[in-house]
């Protein structure tokens, strides 16, 4: 059950970095490179942060699984985010 708590909420901080992209387009479109490598990294910490919440207050459970878990789901919430970044590039001409 907490497996699934986790998955939860490093998909919901995985998703809040696409939901911005569609809501505040023009803000990504004016400086691209800088805006996805900030993005970037402020996702890569704070969901680095939650494994290390999860296994440090989980210590019984299998701490490989939360981390390959946690870092599946970052990369194909990546994955998707640069999609939908390249779709409204695309769609604005650049």
């Amino acid at each position: 059950m907490t497996l699934l708590y986790f998955i939860f909420l490093i998909s919901f901080l995985s998703f809040l970095p696409i939901f911005f992209i569609f809501k505040y387009q023009n803000w990504f479109v004016k400086n691209i490179l800088y805006n996805h490598i900030l993005i970037f990294l402020i996702k890569l910490i704070i969901i680095s942060m939650v494994i290390y919440i999860f296994i440090s207050n989980l210590s019984g459970l299998n701490d490989k699984l939360f981390i390959i878990v946690g870092c599946c789901i970052s990369v194909i919430f990546h994955f998707i985010e640069g999609f939908v970044l390249q779709t409204i590039l695309n769609k604005n001409g650049r």
